[in-house]
């Protein structure tokens, strides 16, 4: 089983790292291109219980998924909802809108402490919750940057998917945002999977829940093909370097 690779990936060690590095600077509320980026986590309504006749009628809940993978790496860009418990490192949530260029914008948060970012090129723009803080900016080049870059390569999180999942299971129909999605369901000893994929344009992948293991949690994924706003902060908004 390679589901849980998922949802420890190296997205969200690099999400764990920004925090680390920047708990300690001033504090601030992002700005306005981050806040219209950060939305609440989508929720899903499952229809009555059993397996739907159609869509898909013809594929195995594997292939319906391999389907999913191809069509979510295509994605130009996307917005990505996550949050996930640790039991060493805490609740760590993740509310970006990222494209395939690598730039994004949004919060990380872990705990009770979230964080503000921009990156846009190769600049990232970092800025703790709180009141009047600056935000920091870092250059790409540099070790501890290049992690938090990471945070923000779609094609790298995308990447991090297993290309195939021959064990998943059709189950019922359901809406994710009001999205018709198919249910995929998968479990592996104590850590039990459901996957929501889309059933109407692109079978994207719209949803994925963990229940049970090391790291259970929900990744939410909405607004494909979007453009992300990622702007500098004003300059009188960023710290002397």
């Amino acid at each position: 089983m390679r589901r849980r690779t998922i949802a420890t990936s190296a997205l969200f060690v690099c999400a764990a790292t920004a925090l680390t590095a920047c708990s300690g600077g001033g504090a601030g509320a992002a700005p306005s291109s981050v806040k219209e980026s950060a939305t609440a986590q989508s929720t899903a309504s499952a229809s009555p219980a059993g397996a739907p006749e159609a869509p898909y009628a013809d594929l195995t809940g594997g292939q319906i998924f391999t389907n999913a993978l191809k069509a979510t790496r295509q994605a130009t860009s996307l917005h990505l909802n996550a949050n996930i418990n640790d039991p060493k490192e805490g609740n760590t949530k993740l509310d970006l809108m990222l494209d395939a260029k690598g730039d994004c914008t949004g919060t990380v948060g872990e705990g009770k402490d979230d964080i503000g970012m921009i990156k846009t090129g190769k600049i990232v723009y970092l800025r703790p919750s709180g009141q009047g803080g600056k935000w920091t900016k870092s250059n790409t080049t540099s070790a501890d940057a290049k992690d938090l870059a990471s945070i923000c390569d779609l094609k790298n999180f995308i990447g991090g998917f297993p290309d195939e999942d021959t064990e998943a299971r059709k189950g019922a129909t359901t809406k994710v945002d009001g999205v018709p999605a198919i249910v995929l369901t998968e479990k592996d000893g104590a850590e039990s999977f459901t996957m929501d994929v889309a059933t109407t344009g692109k079978p994207y992948l719209l949803k994925m829940v963990t229940v049970g293991g090391d790291s259970p949690g929900t990744l939410t994924f909405s607004r494909f093909g979007q453009p992300v706003h990622a702007v500098a902060p004003p300059k009188s908004s960023i710290a002397a370097g």
